[in-house]
Parts: structure tokens; sequence; C-alpha cells
């Protein structure tokens, strides 16, 4: 139809219910329905499209259908995979599994409040937490600079934070290759890459499960090109780094991450993990990691399960004690909005008075429920931790008014397992 105006009649019928309206795709000569949407239609004479076997996320004709899987990228990226990817191998070999996630305002008010009381409960056994906010001398030009905006100023506070705890536990070293999981576009690692420039058999390893433009490593490299730097794109949960041959060389590993995501820190533990008993054997000498999105947890890779079995949470109860760690950032989701809903003149947005979180009067009641449950999945990642040989702290990295999700935990391990 190139050069000719498409009307109407040349488009596909199909209703997108999620977009309220038709598909915008245009169509065959004779036909009511693209390519994509001729599957809807229920005629037999009709060759019907259908889900790729190995790639459901795109479709195909059934009468092609073994043409296609010759062709397909999908079978060419599995053809292709590396032997460090190994499908589910960081995920719990007894396959436990909770309850999917419902909202809070579909249970009863009952179960909702059950699970708070036990939350209070098990948040009164915690010490207190104090605030560590650190400032690394490598951003301290660029923090001076008042020219930046208050959303780059506040990824430089973080990334200072964490690097500066970093080398205070004694992770900088030589003869070391630091691991990000979740890397993203690199702000943390190139920043990283400033420090450990001058530090010999250094190495970066960034892990990503998807493909960014602008990434701050190719920068890095640009920079500095004696350092070692290596991208994967990866999902963490099949991630098995010993079979990583371009970091084997490298004696210590040290695992850092910035905001990662629910299940995803998880993941990055057990990868650590496994690591150092599965042969070739590796030394993860520590991690860095701060927290981010407690409700997005898995109770299947959550490495903390048995810290909330003795606290007496069941498992039908994680995910809603996962909804509730909302109530930190968005405030309450139940059947009672109107009763729970924070006072309009509370400030969410500014930082604890004191350094433990139950003493700030600025916080709601409701707020501070969602700020236990975050902590108590985080102790439970602490406890795991210590169980294996590792000396755990947890602690506050950054304010509130930086970030609301400003908790990290900083694990070092002198001796291996």
């Amino acid at each position: 139809m190139s050069g000719e105006r498409v009307t109407d009649r040349d488009r596909c019928m199909h209703f997108v219910t999620r977009k309220k309206r038709y598909c915008r795709m245009t169509v065959r000569a004779g036909k009511r329905y693209c390519g994509e949407h001729q599957r809807d239609v229920n005629d037999p004479d009709v060759d019907q499209r259908m889900k790729c076997p190995l790639d459901p996320t795109h479709t195909c004709y059934q009468s092609k259908l073994a043409k296609h899987l010759t062709v397909c990228n999908a079978k060419r990226r599995m053809d292709a995979r590396p032997a460090f990817i190994v499908e589910g191998v960081n995920l719990d070999e007894e396959g436990m599994v909770a309850p999917a996630h419902v909202p809070l305002s579909r249970l009863d008010e009952s179960v909702v409040a059950a699970v708070i009381k036990k939350i209070h409960s098990a948040y009164e056994k915690l010490p207190e937490f104090s605030q560590a906010i650190l400032q690394h001398d490598v951003l301290k030009d660029r923090l001076s600079d008042k020219t930046y905006g208050n959303r780059v100023r506040k990824h430089l506070l973080q990334n200072s934070s964490l690097l500066g705890h970093l080398e205070q536990a004694g992770l900088v070293q030589d003869d070391t290759c630091f691991i990000e999981f979740g890397a993203g576009k690199a702000q943390l690692t190139y920043w990283l890459g400033q420090i450990i420039k001058s530090k010999s058999n250094s190495c970066v390893l960034l892990v990503d499960r998807s493909s960014h433009r602008h990434k701050n490593d190719n920068k890095l490299k640009r920079e500095e090109s004696n350092l070692a730097i290596k991208r994967v794109r990866a999902d963490i949960a099949d991630l098995q780094l010993n079979q990583i041959t371009e970091i084997q060389s490298v004696k210590h590993k040290v695992g850092i991450a910035k905001h990662l995501c629910g299940t995803a820190t998880d993941l990055a533990i057990r990868c650590l993990v496994k690591s150092m008993t599965n042969e070739p054997y590796v030394d993860v000498c520590g991690l860095v990691i701060a927290f981010c999105c407690h409700h997005r947890c898995e109770y299947s890779s959550y490495v903390g399960r048995e810290y909330l079995l003795q606290c007496g949470f069941t498992v039908n109860e994680f995910p809603i004690l996962c909804s509730i760690v909302s109530w930190a950032t968005c405030g309450p989701r139940t059947k009672s909005d109107a009763k729970l809903q924070p006072n309009k003149t509370t400030n969410s947005q500014q930082p604890c008075e004191e350094d433990n979180i139950i003493q700030s009067s600025k916080l709601s009641e409701h707020e501070l429920i969602g700020r236990k449950a975050k902590t108590l999945l985080n102790w439970g990642r602490l406890v795991y931790l210590r169980s294996i040989g590792f000396e755990v702290q947890l602690f506050y990295y950054t304010s509130t008014d930086v970030s609301l999700e400003n908790m990290c935990i900083v694990a070092t391990r002198k001796h291996s397992i």
C-alpha cells in the first residue's frame, strides 16, 4: 500500500481490549485481520496463527510451524547459549512455592491484621539500625557541582555511600573481580572503575538480563583500557559464576548491586553462594547490596524462609507480607482504605528524625508497618548469610529524602566455606 492512503477498511478489525481501540496494523487484500490477530478468528478455513513453542512472545502460522522452528531466532539463541547459562541453576531445588499475590483489598481484614500483629512482634526483637551515610572521595568533586539536578544528585549520593561502605569493609583490594548484578547502565560500576583502576589483576563483571544503550561500561573501557570489563546478558536465576572462564584467574569475588529488585536480590545471593560450593570453587569474600522492591520477592527464591518460619509466618502469609511492604512507599490498599490512609499532612519523603524508624513522628502508622515488614525481609537475608559464615551488617546507607529504599547489607567472609 506504499504511496496510497490507508483507510479504516485496510486496518485490522481486532479490538485491543487493553488499549480500548482497534489494532492499527494493515491487512492483506480481502482479509479482515492482520497476521498477528488472525489466530483469534475461529474459521476452520483460515490458517490459524499460534504462539511459537520456543518463544511465546511471537506467533507463526500453524501450517508453517515446522519450517519456522528451523529458523526461529529463539532456537539460535538457545543453540548459542554459553556454558555459564544453565536454566534455573539458582532456583530452589525443593521448588517451594507460596500462593500467588492477592490484593489486600480482597482479603478478610482479620487475616491482614493477624500478619500485622506478627510483624510487630518480630520487629520488636530486632536491634536498632544505625544510619551510616558515607561519601567516597572519587565522587567528591561531582557532588560539589551544584549544576546537577536532584534526580542525578540522588544517584550520585547513593553510589558514593555504597562505594564508601565497599571500601570501609575492606573489599577493595588487588586480585578481585567485582560482579554487579542488575547492572543496567552501569553507573555504579563506572565510579567503582575509577577506584580500582590502580589495583592489580582486578576486573568487573556486569550481569543484566536486558540490553541497554549508552552503557557506562563502554565509557569506562575507553577511559581505562587496562581494566578488564565483561558484560553478560543473563537472568540471575540461570547464571553459573564458576563457569565464566574470564574471571576464574582472579582470586577474590565481590558482589555489588544498587536497588536490585525483590527476587533478584535473593537470586544474586544464591548465585554467589552456589559458586562457593561447586567446582571450580569461587572465593566470594563479600557483597554490598542496596535493596529495592520487596513486594516482588518470591517465596521460592527468598533466602530467609527459615527465619520467617521461626517468627511464626506461614507459607501462605508470605504474599501478604510482601503486599504490606508497599505501604512504606505507596500507602495501604485494603478494604478500609478510607480509615487506613495516612494523614494528608504526612510527608513520607522526609528523613527519619532518629536512627530507628519507629521513632519518627513524620511517618504514618501504616508507613511504619510497611517499613517494619521490609526490615524483616532484609533481616531474614542477614540471618541466612550469617548461617553460612559471613559477618553481616544491615543499616541505612542514605536518607529517605534521597531514596525511600535506603537500606543496604554489607557482608564479608575471611575464610572459605
